[in-house]
């Protein structure tokens, strides 16, 4: 791809851990202020083995999940349905991601009877890991309450009189489903690597009714039995 802007807004790493997080762009930049040109590319990304992220792709045209070096796009045309294709080439970078590359974990059971955050907190910190700074994490587990996005172009916050057919796909359901919860937990990061009022950014990878479905999670609730992997230091 020609002309691509490639740079990298921030790279937290704790001088003890042997994986980095890299950001490139920023929430508030993509969402709010409409920069969403490609900062980087699959290509670049899977240049080196281990590959984890969460974000969006360039000029928001949907969402984008790298669960060890593969590569899940979800798209929508219209709002009304969702596509997601994995290691597919019909996008090829993207404008909001947060990256890192792990190659061994850490896993336990994800703590009950806390909010997924503080779940998530708790599991890191049992493993030593300095939860000051942001670092990746997934989950793998059943959900039986979920709400899930696909961007469509726009922010419908930015963009309170958005058309319908520029509204993101979404997905709410109570169902018992199985999902992969890919994301990275990172404080004092909101409006950069998170939304505001929020410490994690996570993404689901699941298959309804027979289809491979993926999206941004607003919320995901957990039955017990749910596995966390939290990154060796």
């Amino acid at each position: 791809m020609k002309n691509i802007i490639l740079f990298v807004s921030l790279v937290l790493a704790g001088c003890s851990n042997s994986y980095t997080v890299t950001q490139y762009g920023g929430m508030r930049e993509a969402l709010r202020m409409g920069k969403t040109q490609s900062r980087t590319t699959i290509e670049d990304i899977n240049s080196k083995p281990n590959a984890f992220a969460v974000g969006a792709l360039t000029n928001l045209d949907g969402e984008i999940t790298i669960f060890d070096g593969n590569v899940y796009t979800a798209s929508t045309k219209d709002g009304e349905s969702s596509i997601t294709n994995l290691n597919g080439n019909q996008f090829d970078s993207a404008t909001l991601l947060t990256l890192s590359y792990v190659d061994s974990w850490h896993t336990t059971h994800l703590p009950l009877g806390l909010t997924l955050e503080e779940a998530i907190e708790l599991a890191a910190s049992k493993f030593k890991v300095n939860t000051d700074e942001p670092f990746p994490f997934y989950i793998i587990g059943t959900t039986n309450n979920f709400h899930l996005h696909v961007i469509n172009g726009f922010c419908p916050v930015a963009n309170p009189e958005l058309e319908k057919r520029f509204q993101p796909w979404r997905m709410n359901s109570s169902q018992k489903q199985e999902v992969t919860v890919v994301g990275f937990y990172a404080k004092n990061q909101e409006g950069i690597m998170t939304h505001h009022g929020s410490n994690i950014h996570i993404h689901g990878i699941m298959e309804i009714d027979g289809k491979l479905t993926t999206g941004h999670l607003d919320s995901v609730e957990l039955e017990s039995d749910a596995l966390i992997f939290i990154p060796a230091n």
